[in-house]
């Protein structure tokens, strides 16, 4: 059974859809095989990837067309080497289907459990937001990771996310963890991002990840062509980041194989 991590904010530009797909490829160049499901309906990872398309199948049939088989709505990130699954919840008319279809939560963790035997992770880039698909996306989790950008208006969102999560945890998966708090866009220069991630890790010191992901030009440069960090530039600090998260999540829970 593949480990599943979910990527959740109730605030938006934290940098997490970002963290999704670095997070993946590092754990395919770990050697491991790698599902990335895109539920925001702002469709960022096929961008991420350089896909302009928009994808005709997706996230909308993955939650709304149970017959449809998993290996019809994946496509292939060129130079990534792992499987994703984009969103085409495109218009408004695709947010009132999937609404109509009056969506179990529980639906997509089973379609996981049933036809994603074969990965050994799967990443969910959840929306921004404690609605429905934000919902469905931590009710499939095993564990969660929480972007945290460094500025004080992230840092009261993310209060209110998590009395959210412990009530989603309570009601319908109390098996989900969350994994860690991930400092973003950090730089060091500002004396207001480094006392806000003093502050941080003295209140929340051990449930915050020890790698923080740095505020790096090659990280917004790999985005803008539609590229990972780390296939654009894997020397370079963000990639170095993102590789270190993973072993950090690959040690913290135990998930590498015996004798690895």
């Amino acid at each position: 059974m593949p480990t599943t991590i979910v990527f959740a904010s109730e605030k938006g530009g934290v940098g997490k859809t970002t963290s999704a797909v670095n997070l993946a490829v590092a754990l395919v160049i770990g050697g491991y095989k790698v599902l990335l499901i895109d539920m925001d309906p702002q469709g960022s990872i096929r961008f991420s990837f350089g896909v302009k398309t928009p994808a005709e199948k997706g996230t909308l049939q993955l939650l709304t067309e149970i017959s449809t088989p998993l290996s019809d709505l994946i496509s292939t990130p060129n130079s990534s080497g792992l499987d994703a699954i984009y969103s085409n919840i495109d218009t408004l008319n695709d947010q009132r289907d999937l609404d109509r279809s009056g969506m179990d939560p529980f639906s997509l963790k089973r379609r996981l459990t049933n036809e994603a035997q074969h990965y050994d992770f799967v990443v969910l880039d959840a929306p921004a937001s404690t609605g429905a698909l934000a919902v469905a996306a931590l009710t499939a989790g095993d564990l969660s990771i929480l972007p945290l950008q460094c500025e004080s208006l992230a840092i009261k969102s993310l209060k209110r996310f998590l009395v959210a999560f412990k009530e989603l945890q309570g009601e319908v998966n109390p098996s989900l963890r969350i994994a860690g708090i991930l400092l973003t866009m950090y730089d060091r220069s500002l004396e207001v991002h480094r006392r806000i991630c003093r502050e941080v890790y003295d209140a929340l010191y051990d449930t915050v990840f020890d790698t923080i992901i740095p505020k790096s030009k090659e990280i917004t440069e790999a985005s803008a062509v539609g590229q990972s960090v780390i296939t654009y530039g894997i020397n370079s600090i963000g990639a170095t980041a993102y590789i270190r998260l993973a072993k950090e999540i690959l040690d913290r829970f135990n998930l590498r194989p015996r004798g690895a």
